[in-house]
Parts: structure tokens; sequence; C-alpha cells
């Protein structure tokens, strides 16, 4: 459920969709912006932000003539382009280590942790996969371990394989850190060098939140969840004569688990087509406008092209009456999601409350399509809020594209029209063509308009679009093709391979070839070396830079609906609260927060648990016993509305006027606070006129101890708790609340 505004409960639903995005901003999600990137950049010389030292825990016999980590204060230093260098000894589990310390407060929870590391461009290098032996990451926070990831073998190939270019080894951190350590491990009969440049903490691109519904309903089995989809050629609930034939567990795509997914069968016909139609959550239907689609994969590989756009058809209801339907590349849209799944959709022009996916085609990559499930969002989930292209005016865009070839001998090696990659006509692009061998390389560089200095920043996607037909390149094709970063002439950073690299499928059937950055660009390359018996042609239309995450946005959905009546008033000391909606889809409970001043930061006071699912007139109310004790003339109220699936939203302010206060108020008093150990937790309580109860409750609202207190002063231990955010609430004789505090529990 999403609250909407009570001084108009008849607003048109577009506007109410806009007043709870504009609660989200007021509410400071997750629109904040992010912080910079922290690098291990502490200064020259300074040798308290790295350590280095080898682990031989099981060494063959043999002289070693080579520093195992040379010149390792360069992997701190200011100059992001220094390098220490890690020699790897011969040895089954022997290990070149490098601690680097990052800047400041170092990263946080969801940050991408990693260390831009390359292979020297000549002597004693990587030899092959089986040579590379291990690469692990190391978080620590402080001295402690946190956080240890194994370098998968796929992006340990990408790095092998790669041209010399610094290449990240990272992960998203789970937990916060303050240093990264590269662990390198050497086998029995080889050893290699490892060039590591720094380590680095970027914010991630994060999903921000959008207006949308989804197919998502409560139930587990066929018969529960039978009213929100239906089979073949009509609409929800009615199965055609075709039966299940064309879809197997069609439950699947319309319940909880947004994991879950029905399947297409093999078995299509003209007369019977597999067809699933699967309603969207919410009282209200999406607004015209909003994109109408589904979630949907491949068995084998994850990986669909725009062919699957001719054999697939998507059509809009609304109250059970067809509104809109669209097939076809140019019509629909194909985007590829970082989790290998692909969502297929079209822009509606008419409001819709069921979608429907349907195979009007017999390719054989149909068979078995997995449909996770149906959507109804806002455009702007598929939007970057900024971004940069290669598009200079005609007169100026030869200026802006470079191009390097290097080749053993390769006539036929060139860049055709490399202008036409960095101009701002739609209609022009370039082709890079190399010939065949495997020492041929042919590089695209080109500068980002932004009208003088860096026009990428650092956690930015970096990419180009390429115009390759209607088709994904061919995988053998991307691990010869790397995506970089300059500023000025200096290059930056590279992603190469499946691996490393990220492939969108765009609406109009071009292609982006992307990876996430670590430091602000200015311009980007792309680099297509030559195969041994294949001539690569590959059309370049632009490069960019922008801040789309990439994938389905978080849903934030059902659609709004109307909160009714939300007042406050003083009554016998305290603040009587009421209030009233309309309906309410998939709603959990209310928080009640106050706020001192309009300054003040608000504080939960109370939890109502809400009707949950209603299309009636639904009534609740909370007192305020604590208000008289504010020492304030004016208190200010909000709920806070949160969802089943942890979603939330904030109603409009009311302030009430504060009356005649307590002579005498009791007083409650936890400590230490914070806390890192919760058996030392002491209440201590005053002023408390014929005993009472203490009771303590969880963020969520959850009661979990109750001790009654008697006389007019007490002290009494708390129960052992675990690190978060609890309350602790003191209720008169009377079981009245007169008085609340919150304790902070961190842990060690």
């Amino acid at each position: 459920m999403r609250i909407a505004t009570p001084t108009s409960v008849l607003l048109a639903r577009v506007r109410v969709l806009s007043f709870v995005a504009l609660l989200y901003l007021l509410a400071g999600s997750a629109f904040a912006a992010a912080p910079d990137p922290t690098y291990s950049n502490a200064g020259a010389g300074s040798i308290t932000n790295f350590t280095a030292f080898s682990s031989n825990a099981i060494l063959l016999n043999f002289l070693r003539f080579d520093k195992g980590v040379e010149n390792p204060e360069r992997a701190g230093d200011t100059n992001l382009q220094n390098f220490a260098t890690l020699n790897t000894a011969i040895g089954i589990a022997n290990f070149e280590t490098i601690r680097m310390r990052l800047n400041g407060a170092g990263g946080v929870t969801g940050d991408r942790a990693g260390v831009l590391v390359s292979r020297p461009v000549s002597g004693n290098n990587l030899v092959n996969l089986n040579a590379l032996g291990v690469l692990r990451l190391v978080t620590y926070n402080g001295a402690d371990k946190m956080q240890t990831v194994v370098i998968s073998a796929a992006v340990a190939e990408s790095l092998l394989n790669g041209i010399g270019s610094p290449v990240q080894l990272e992960f998203v951190a789970s937990t916060p850190f303050t240093a990264i350590e590269l662990q390198v491990g050497g086998l029995a009969t080889l050893s290699y060098k490892l060039r590591v440049h720094y380590a680095y903490a970027v914010p991630a691109l994060v999903q921000r939140p959008v207006l949308g519904l989804i197919s998502r309903f409560a139930g587990t089995t066929a018969a529960e969840l039978a009213p929100y989809y239906g089979t073949g050629t009509k609409g929800v609930g009615i199965v055609s004569v075709c039966g299940f034939a064309g879809i197997a567990n069609p439950q699947r795509a319309v319940d909880k688990d947004l994991t879950n997914f029905a399947t297409f069968n093999n078995l299509a016909t003209v007369a019977c087509p597999s067809a699933l139609t699967v309603a969207l959550e919410g009282s209200q239907p999406a607004p015209a406008g909003y994109y109408a689609g589904f979630v949907i994969g491949s068995g084998s590989d994850g990986l669909l092209d725009a062919s699957v756009l001719s054999g697939l058809r998507v059509t809009t209801y609304l109250n059970g009456v067809k509104k809109e339907s669209q097939t076809g590349l140019g019509v629909l849209e194909l985007r590829v999601l970082p989790d290998g799944k692909t969502q297929v959709s079209f822009p509606s022009t008419l409001a819709f409350d069921e979608v429907k996916i349907e195979r009007v085609g017999l390719l054989t990559v149909l068979d078995d399509l997995e449909i996770y499930y149906g959507f109804g969002v806002e455009a702007k989930a598929f939007e970057a809020e900024t971004e940069v292209l290669s598009d200079f005016d005609s007169g100026e865009a030869s200026d802006h594209a470079s191009v390097t070839i290097s080749a053993l001998l390769c006539l036929s090696c060139r860049v055709v029209n490399p202008e036409g990659a960095a101009d701002n006509n739609p209609n022009t692009n370039a082709v890079i063509k190399v010939g065949i061998g495997v020492a041929n390389v042919v590089e695209l560089k080109l500068d980002l308009d932004a009208d003088g200095g860096n026009s990428g920043e650092a956690g930015n996607r970096a990419g180009v679009v390429l115009d390759a037909g209607d088709n994904l390149l061919d995988l053998t094709l991307l691990e010869r093709i790397t995506v970089s970063t300059y500023a000025g002439n200096q290059l930056l950073e590279s992603a190469s391979g499946k691996a490393l690299l990220s492939v969108t499928l765009l609406p109009d059937g071009r292609q982006e070839l992307s990876f996430l950055t670590t430091q602000d660009f200015s311009a980007v390359s792309i680099t297509v070396s030559g195969l041994a018996s294949v001539l690569t042609n590959i059309t370049v239309a632009y490069a960019f830079a922008d801040d789309r995450a990439g994938g389905l946005p978080n849903i934030v959905g059902p659609l709004p609906v109307e909160l009714t009546a939300f007042t406050g008033k003083w009554a016998n000391g305290g603040t009587d609260l009421n209030w009233a909606t309309a309906s309410e889809a998939n709603s959990s409970h209310f928080v009640v927060e106050r706020s001192t001043g309009r300054d003040a930061a608000f504080q939960a006071i109370g939890q109502v648990q809400s009707a949950g699912n209603s299309s009636r007139l639904q009534t609740y109310k909370l007192r305020d016993s604590d208000a008289g004790t504010q020492d304030v003339a004016i208190l200010y109220y909000r709920l806070r509305q949160v969802d089943v699936d942890g979603q939330q939203a904030y109603s409009p302010v009311v302030s009430v006027a504060m009356g005649p206060r307590r002579a005498v108020a009791p007083q409650l008093s936890v400590y230490p606070n914070p806390t890192s150990d919760s058996k030392a937790v002491m209440v201590q309580l005053t002023d408390l006129p014929a005993g009472g109860t203490v009771q303590t409750y969880s963020q969520l609202g959850q009661l979990l101890s109750q001790r009654p207190v008697n006389g007019a002063a007490a002290s009494l231990a708390l129960p052992t708790l675990v690190p978060g955010l609890y309350h602790v609430v003191l209720l008169d004789a009377a079981g009245q609340r007169v008085a609340t505090q919150r304790l902070v529990v961190s842990g060690r």
C-alpha cells in the first residue's frame, strides 16, 4: 500500500503517483547523492598505507632471486597509474600478498571493493589459465578480517587474454571495510608477475525506486493463484480450449517469489499458440505511459537476442477488455538484465491492469522460454539521470576520434569513417575492420562531449554502442573486444570478454558494451583484436558515460491508495492521533513518528497493525501519552506506512498544539546508551506514582521483554540483546505509555 494526500481524495491517479514519488524524496530514501570513491592513495612514501608479505606454506627447494612484492609503496601513492609488482614463487601453497589501506573511513556495505591490476606486456607474464593459480580478495575493517572472495576463473581468463590494460578485480562488499588485500598464489612449476595499481571502494550504481505494478499475489498453489492468471488466447481467469498445453506451471508467474517462472512448452500451433495473461497487483490500473511487459529468460545460456521479438506479442487489458498489442523489432524493446534474464516491453498509451505474453512464431529459441512475471512500470525505470555522449558537431568530430593500429602485417586493418562515431548525426557510424591474424589490434578512441574536463564520473558506466545487426555479438568475438577509459591520453582502466563486459540489447537492435568505472574519465575506446581465421567488422555508433544501473529497478507497488484522514488532538495530557484509509493492498503496519520541531528528526513512538488488503474504510488510532513531557509548544506527527515486502511511504505532517503539561512526569533513563554490551544495560525509573511496566521493543515493533516495576523509583537490567535499534517503553499502572527511550546496541 502507498499513502496519498488526505487533502484531496479525488486526485487523479497520476497526480497521486507524483505525490508519492515526492514523499520518497522528502523522506530521504535512495535519492541521496552517492559518496565519493576512496582509494589507497595516501601519498608518496606513506609506509602505513600498505603491507606486503609472502606466505610459503609448502615451498619446494629452489633459489629465489626476485623480491616477492616490488615497490609496494607505489600501490599507495597519489599516482593511480603507478604500480607495485607481485612476483609469484614456485611452490604449491605460496602466496604473495599486498594489503592496501583506503583513505578516510574506507568503504561501506554495498560498495564495490576491488583492486586494479594488469599484466606486463612483456617478460615473465601469465602463460595460461592453469599457470594463473589463485587470486583472492580480502577486506579488513581495522585489524578484523571481513570477507574473502576467490576471483572467478572467467575473470582471471579475461585478465590473461587482455592486452596489458588495467583490469578490475572486485566484488560488492556486504560489510564495511578500511583495507583490501590481494593474494596471488603460485603453482608448483610456474611463476609470473602481476602489477597492482591501487585498491578502491566505489559506490555501486543503485536501482532507484520507481512506481509500478508486478504480477505478485499471495498463495502457493495453482488453485489459490487461479484468479490472477489465464492461459491460452483470452484474458485472466479464462482458459481457452487449448487448455494448459502451451504453458507449464502458469501459477509461478503470479506468486510472491519473483525467481519462480512459468514455461512456454515447445508445442505451439497457429490455432493454439502458447499464451499467458497475468493480473497486476493493486486496486488501481497502471496509467497510460507506463511500460507494459514481462521478465523472461532462456533455460539454456540465458541469452536472448532481438530475433525473439518477431515471435512474441505483448498485449494489455483493462477490466478484461483488450487495449493494446505489440510485436516485432522496433516496437517491442528487449533489455538484457544483469542477472541473465531479459525484459521485453513497450510503452503503453492506455491504462491497463493485465498483461499477456503470446508466442506467435515457431522459433526454437522460444521453446522452454521462462516467464518470471509481468509488470507495468514508469518510463523513467529505463532511463539514466545523467548521460554524456560522443556527439560533437560534424565540423569538429574528426578532432575527437583517434585510431591506433598494431599489426604485424595487416593491410585491411583500419577504421572507416572514425568521425562517424564522434558526431551528432545518428545516421553516421564508424566501422572497425580487423584482418585475419592473431597479432592484429585496432583501437578507436572517442572523446565525450562535456564542454571540457572529465565528463564521466567514477562509478559511472562507460561504454560504446554497436550497430551489429539484430543479434547479440558472438561470444567468441566478445572475448576479442576491450572497452577502455581515458583521461586525456592517459589510459585508466579496461574490461574485456563476457566476464567483465556488460551487454545490453537496445530497443532498436543495437547493442551496448559497457563496464563500471573506478576513476573519472573523458574518453572511451573500443579495441578489437584479430582472430586466426575470421575477418572482423564492427560498426560503432557512439561512446557514452551514464549512471543507469541497468536492469529492472526496485519497483514500488502496488499503486498508491487514499489516506482519507489523519488528525491529532491534545487531550488529557497527551495527543490522540486518528487516521483512516479508503483501501489497502499488501499493507503490513503503520509506524507513528513524532518530531519536536521542524528541524528535529522524527522518532518512532508507536506501531499499529493495518488491515492488509481492504477495499473498505478502515480507521485507526494511537495515543501519545508521552507528548506532555516534550517541553515544546507544538508537536509534529506523521505516519510511516510499511508494506509486507518492506517498502515504505510517509503521510503528510500534522501539528498539535500542546495543552498544560503534567506537574511531574515519570522519568525513564537507559544507560549506557549506545552500548556494545547489552548485558550491562540498566533502566532507571523515577517519579512513577504507583508502579508500572517496562517493555522492550525491536525496531520492527516486536515485544521482546516485559518487566514489572514497583514503587516510585526503581532500577532494573534489560535482557541480552543482539546489535540493533530498540525502544524501551515505560507504562504506568493503568497501562498508559508515559515515557520512551531509544537504545542502540552496536557490534563489537
